[in-house]
């Protein structure tokens, strides 16, 4: 089979509007509770925290679901529509507790997003293309990054905060409107999970293990752990270190931060999906180098100006990262039917990393200050760069040349 170009366009605007909506907004939400509603650092750390705590719950059966369903279209469908009322209570709700539990139904549906739309876009294109498509996917995802940072920096600096979630919600919406436009029929369920022309059905449960018996996939894991746990707390902090330096105008600084890093993760993403065909570590390396200079840099630099133009390296390691991982999980995964569930496994890592990071940052900054933090965060990030460089492999071909998906 063949996805029509009608499809394929859809999934491109799905891309553009799913940027802002799958990973909710907690890096406004951040200075919002901060700078608004008066939070304490670690109420805020928690807050953000526990949407990825409830995805580590939930982020390995949601990509087995994935792999078994051939609704992944309403899946998609309903978490967004789920997110949206999640913003509207972060608009009417000035208590800890609504809040907390909004984000945790945030934490519950997110889940679906990554390993919903690499799915659908593995069973539209096949594996032998998939490396240019997720690239394109990933500079659509980054452009819809930019341009609703450079509509919620406006919105937040001349209407108000709250306007930011409003627009949030309009996004849901559109991305609804976007997904309905792809064809059930150009979906092939599966090729999207990645299965071999002979593989048979088998329990989830042996699918876990049999994914974790590969020494190189837990190994895999554990790194793309250890890199958010280094880096997952970083922008937030950024934020409310700006925030504490110009409270009117740090929705903007904000905004021009992610809309830097953005713009530059457009390009790096094209790129990388094109330089993979000759190898994936070596570009992914990159990453990993650059997390711990960004935080080091963070730690003793308070000009706003500054840290703002910092977010070029976030662009460069964050572009490199989304196309990649994702490629280097299509290659563990290639030929056992469990594309998906390993996305689920690898992304609950991050999400439990994510969590740790928000609130152990949280800890430290308040009680020892943001240099302490970024400092603390910049070690962890060397400690990722040895675990990566010395003991992951590369895995382009690691289980045989591919070939070709036929149409």
């Amino acid at each position: 089979m063949k996805a029509s170009a009608h499809s394929l366009r859809a999934l491109d605007w799905a891309n553009l509007f799913m940027a802002d909506v799958k990973d909710g907004v907690g890096v406004y939400l951040s200075v919002y509770l901060l700078t608004v509603r008066n939070w304490e650092p670690d109420e805020i750390g928690i807050v953000i925290a526990v949407p990825g705590i409830v995805g580590i719950l939930v982020q390995a059966p949601a990509g087995g679901l994935i792999d078994r369903t051939k609704f992944k279209r309403y899946l998609l469908i309903a978490a967004s529509i789920i997110i949206a009322v999640c913003c509207l209570v972060v608009i009417l709700s000035e208590k800890f507790v609504p809040i907390f539990l909004s984000q945790a139904a945030v934490g519950l549906v997110q889940t679906v997003y990554l390993p919903g739309v690499t799915a659908i876009t593995l069973g539209m294109v096949g594996h032998a293309v998939l490396s240019k498509r997720i690239g394109r996917n990933e500079s659509f995802n980054h452009l819809g990054n930019m341009l609703a940072a450079i509509m919620a920096g406006l919105l937040g600096r001349f209407v108000s905060y709250e306007a930011i979630f409003v627009f949030s919600i309009f996004q849901c919406l559109a991305l609804v409107v976007a997904v309905l436009f792809i064809r059930e029929n150009d979906i092939d369920h599966e090729l999207a999970r990645a299965a071999s022309h002979t593989e048979s059905a088998t329990t989830e449960v042996a699918g876990v293990k049999a994914l974790f018996r590969n020494r190189n996939i837990l190994l895999f894991t554990l790194a793309m752990g250890i890199f958010h746990l280094a880096n997952a707390a970083m922008l937030p902090l950024v934020g409310q270190k700006m925030g504490l330096v110009d409270k009117q105008n740090s929705s903007l600084y904000l905004s021009a931060a992610i809309i830097i890093a953005q713009g530059v993760m457009t390009l790096v993403a094209s790129y990388s999906g094109k330089r993979a065909e000759n190898g994936r570590k070596k570009i992914l390396l990159i990453a990993f180098i650059l997390l711990p200079v960004r935080a080091v840099l963070f730690a003793f630099i308070s000009n706003p100006y500054v840290l703002t133009g910092i977010q070029i390296l976030d662009g460069i390691g964050a572009g490199i990262f989304g196309v990649i991982s994702i490629l280097m999980i299509a290659d563990l995964s290639q030929g056992t039917g469990r594309f998906n569930l390993l996305q689920g496994i690898v992304y609950s890592s991050i999400g439990l990393a994510a969590s740790l990071s928000n609130i152990i940052a949280g800890f430290i900054v308040k009680h020892f200050g943001y240099a302490i933090g970024f400092i603390s965060l910049a070690a962890l990030g060397f400690l990722g760069l040895l675990f990566f460089l010395l003991l992951v492999p590369e895995t382009k071909d690691i289980n045989g040349p591919t070939t070709a998906h036929q149409s």
